[in-house]
């Protein structure tokens, strides 16, 4: 029988997933050992304070006051960081991987801000940097793309990165209710901070998709290539009219590759409902991968919380301790296109007098956009109506610059929304 294989780890943070990184660890260590020959250790644990290692169910003597303490013990092979935040976390990272240790973590914002720098470190000192649980719980997203695409082209990644705007999206489409309401109910239940600005103005999801997007295309992208917009602004007029169409409104994350340029862009879109995308609902993420000969892909489960992020740390510690972790080749820079092809739904309120959507339709014209479909509605007020047209595919800022013309004339009192439709 093969020698059992011994990992000793350190754990940075107990916090809601260091915590649930223990609990895992001691609750599944026979199953560690008989899947993976592996036994792995907890020798210190750097935390507030040490009440906090005892509530975690471990013994007071792991509680680490001093950092360089886990840096100077060369029996410790990997350290675990989940402190969160990008400092100082990075110069902890740094410093374990100066030392000759492996690191884990999950922290998102560090690794899309300084992602690349960290792994050319890892790489100097021959040791690996993984960072599974970063993105989306315990979705093997990053897994999927580094180790199950290696022989087909990813040509796009699409996905619902961020489980609170899917919360009160869903919210949203079932009960008919504002995006106040919604967000209120979020907050209550622990799933929105109380400043939500992260989630619903998108850049949660901006830094998924921007490591998403490295591994998927190889591509050195960067958090300011992305092009974030809001849920704020969407409201249930919206949400019926997208319902009536066929369509269900998503937070969605979306990268491709067309015509040599990445195109990589965060906000609100028009799913069909036949697209499985649609039927997430609740506080589950989905990412959705299409290779040039796999088709589409689609992987679903929860984004966040103690035990889906504990899990996706856990399957890092291990592939560590088994030593099959895939490090990442050398990332390429090209071209972001700014400009991103595709379809659009928009909602005005116009004057309900002839020659309105000849105007509309002119200025959409002389700009290169043509238009799919037209839907009239009433509005509040008698003397307007709410004019919804589709567009075949076209370029956004020839959207924004004909809706520039189009506010200079006399047939639009307001554009109330510019909503992507999923290609």
């Amino acid at each position: 029988m093969a020698k059992v294989k011994e990992l000793n780890i350190a754990i940075l943070g107990l916090g809601t997933v260091g915590t649930g990184v223990v609990q895992l660890l001691k609750q599944n260590a026979s199953e560690l050992l008989a899947k993976n020959n592996l036994r792995v250790n907890i020798v210190k644990v750097f935390a507030r304070n040490a009440d906090k290692v005892t509530n975690a169910g471990l013994d007071k003597k792991l509680f680490c006051a001093d950092i360089n303490d886990i840096f100077n013990d060369v029996s410790i092979d990997t350290v675990v960081e989940l402190l969160g935040r990008i400092h100082p976390a990075k110069e902890y990272i740094e410093a374990a991987l100066n030392t000759k240790k492996n690191v884990v973590t999950a922290n998102k914002d560090l690794i899309c801000m300084h992602g690349s720098e960290l792994l050319a470190t890892a790489a100097k000192n021959n040791k690996h940097l993984v960072f599974e649980a970063s993105c989306l719980g315990a979705i093997p997203a990053i897994n999927t793309l580094k180790n199950n695409f290696l022989g087909d082209k990813t040509e796009s990644i699409k996905g619902i990165m961020n489980g609170t705007t899917n919360f009160i999206l869903s919210k949203m489409k079932a009960e008919g209710m504002s995006f106040n309401d919604a967000l209120k109910i979020a907050q209550e239940k622990g799933y929105a901070e109380s400043d939500p600005t992260n989630d619903v103005d998108g850049i949660d999801a901006a830094y998924k998709l921007c490591i998403l997007s490295r591994l998927a295309f190889g591509i050195d992208v960067g958090f300011e290539d992305i092009k974030t917009k809001s849920i704020r602004t969407i409201t249930s007029q919206d949400m019926e009219i997208a319902g009536r169409l066929g369509y269900t409104i998503k937070l969605i994350a979306q990268g491709k590759m067309a015509d040599g340029k990445l195109e990589v862009r965060v906000g609100p879109v028009y799913v069909p409902n036949s697209h499985q995308l649609a039927s997430i609902n609740g506080a589950f993420n989905a990412l959705t991968i299409n290779g040039n000969f796999s088709d589409e892909i689609t992987l679903i489960g929860r984004g966040a919380g103690s035990h889906p992020t504990a899990s996706s740390v856990a399957n890092d510690i291990v592939s560590l301790g088994t030593d099959c972790v895939k490090d990442l080749a050398p990332l390429k820079k090209v071209p972001v296109e700014k400009g991103a092809q595709a379809k659009f739904c928009i909602r005005f309120t116009v004057f309900d007098r002839p020659g309105i959507l000849a105007k509309i339709a002119s200025c959409f014209a002389v700009n290169g956009i043509s238009i799919e479909s037209v839907l009239q509605d009433k509005q509040d007020k008698p003397e307007n109506k709410a004019l919804i047209i589709l567009t075949h595919k076209c370029a956004l800022y020839s959207v924004e610059k004909a809706i520039v013309e189009i506010m200079k004339t006399d047939a639009v009192e307001n554009v109330d929304s510019v909503i992507e439709v999923l290609d």
